[in-house]
């Protein structure tokens, strides 16, 4: 019996490498997936629109899911910036707050979610 439950965890064990190698690409596109996989599940779980996934030198990254970006133009307007433009070629919101110009890249992760990358505004 525990020669065969052995058998089965190195097996696991085993295709689990594999498929970490083989999909390594995809896994570490943005660094260090665990930041991410946790924003996913709190989306999954806690049913939520947008989620604040991590905050490193000046930006601050957002997830939402694929194609629902009115949470985050939403979440912007609440702390007082206006939507100016949407840039779809360069994948860019424009947001305006006083004389203050904010450029928000995203990008698709998986084909799932978006992140958003938010830089940190200039102080005024």
């Amino acid at each position: 019996m525990k020669k065969l439950l052995l058998m089965i965890s190195i097996c696991l064990l085993l295709f689990m490498g594999v498929f970490i190698f083989i999909k390594r690409d995809a896994i570490f596109q943005e660094g260090n997936p665990t930041p991410y996989a946790l924003a996913a599940s709190k989306m999954m779980i806690k049913e939520n629109k947008i989620v604040k996934v991590k905050k490193e030198e000046g930006t601050v990254t957002y997830m939402v899911k694929q194609g629902e970006m009115d949470p985050f133009i939403k979440e912007m307007t609440k702390r007082g910036w206006k939507l100016e433009d949407i840039d779809i070629m360069g994948n860019k919101f424009i947001f305006n707050k006083g004389r203050v110009t904010l450029g928000c890249g995203y990008k698709y992760y998986t084909r799932y979610y978006t992140l958003i990358y938010v830089p940190s505004p200039p102080s005024m």
